[in-house]
């Protein structure tokens, strides 16, 4: 990796938005804070230009992909606001979201932690737009139940990654392995919790959002940055990078993506979200609701780069030591190092090569933003 961008990435929450703010901060006035008194990780971000059209790209939603995130939303304050020209400012407000879960990212966790109901494990990407004032009408995941007390059961390196393995097998097309990762509303130390109360970094981000939707507003397009889903080739250094929309490939958001986002970042749309969606309580859905009736062009989609050596264990793997992480938890308070180690290598490699590579997959991602702004096809 060139020096330049090694140093984009941190170590921990506090150097990452450190660099976000000494960087944003080259730009005069366009430094924001949303601020909350339920945690110490308040979210700072830029805003970058004046126009009506909104191009918003946040990080971080889980935690410990923020650092890619952080590092992406760096390289993009240094590589390319810099060269923004008169046309792009007037006609588009440009939002870096740094890092939602700084809880996660410093904890190197995907979920943040609800210590106002007994510890629990909420995965913020499963606990926006839920209505939360009636429990006994929370959404229902009844399959993930099947697979529950598999993935919470005793660590154990080869026997529970054998059981999972043929779990996976054999509820491959019946729904029930798809289900454990939609969300669930049952068991805190659940996988894909989705919590029993909006967090406080579900508020701030919506409060963001929020104070972005100005009256003038003419759409909004938001992109979240992810990482986990799609393969890592270790020995090439080559990552994949895949844009996932969450409606059918014939919705006008997949179609928009489709027209913007070169064939190096495929657009994945999800063909079983025709009736409603498929992620219970994702911050892409809540954003299409939450804003539906101001009759603009209100497009979401997340940026998802591959950290999967084995195409089919890689998700054994990440179900697996997120179970172990939870069993940890529940009965030591604390997490083995060795799962906390292999759960930080799925979501956020070591590897110089991986780190390279996605920041290359990212500049590639605001390469396809930017032609699409000044060629006026966000509009």
């Amino acid at each position: 990796m060139t020096p330049v961008r090694d140093n984009y990435y941190s170590e921990n929450w506090y150097e990452a938005t450190e660099k976000f703010r000494n960087n944003a901060e080259e730009f005069g006035d366009c430094l924001q804070w949303c601020v909350s008194d339920k945690t110490k990780y308040d979210i700072p971000y830029a805003l970058i230009g004046n126009g009506p059209h909104k191009v918003v790209i946040n990080s971080g939603v889980h935690g410990i992909e923020g650092y890619f995130g952080s590092a992406a939303q760096n390289m993009f304050l240094t590589e390319f606001v810099p060269f923004f020209d008169k046309n792009i400012r007037d006609n588009y407000t440009i939002v870096l979201v740094h890092v939602i879960n700084g809880w996660g990212m410093q904890n190197r966790m995907r979920e943040v932690r609800d210590f106002a109901h007994n510890g629990a494990l909420v995965d913020l990407n499963r606990n926006f737009g839920v209505d939360f004032t009636q429990p006994d009408k929370l959404p229902q995941n009844p399959k993930y139940d099947i697979a529950h007390d598999l993935l919470l059961s005793t660590p154990d390196e080869h026997k529970k990654m054998l059981e999972i393995k043929k779990f996976r097998a054999k509820h491959l097309h019946d729904g029930v392995w798809a289900a454990i990762s939609n969300g669930q509303y049952k068991y805190p130390y659940g996988l894909f919790y989705g919590g029993c109360t909006p967090m406080a970094e579900n508020k701030m981000t919506l409060d963001i959002y929020d104070k972005i939707m100005t009256p003038d507003t003419k759409s909004l397009t938001s992109v979240g940055l992810h990482t986990g889903l799609g393969r890592f080739w270790r020995k090439a250094g080559r990552v994949t990078g895949q844009m996932l929309v969450s409606h059918p490939s014939n919705h006008e958001n997949t179609k928009f993506f489709h027209k913007i986002t070169p064939s190096v970042s495929p657009v994945v749309p999800d063909e079983n979200a025709v009736n409603g969606p498929t992620i219970l309580g994702d911050l892409v859905d809540c954003l299409e609701n939450r804003y539906i009736n101001r009759n603009i062009p209100i497009r979401t989609a997340d940026f998802e780069i591959g950290t999967g050596e084995f195409p089919k264990m890689s998700p054994i793997f990440k179900r697996m030591d997120m179970g172990d992480a939870r069993y940890d938890l529940l009965h030591y308070n604390r997490i083995n190092l060795i799962t906390w180690e292999h759960l930080t290598e799925s979501w956020y490699p070591s590897d110089s090569g991986w780190r390279q590579d996605a920041l290359n997959k990212a500049e590639s991602l605001f390469n396809t933003l930017l032609h699409a702004m000044q060629t006026g096809k966000i509009k």
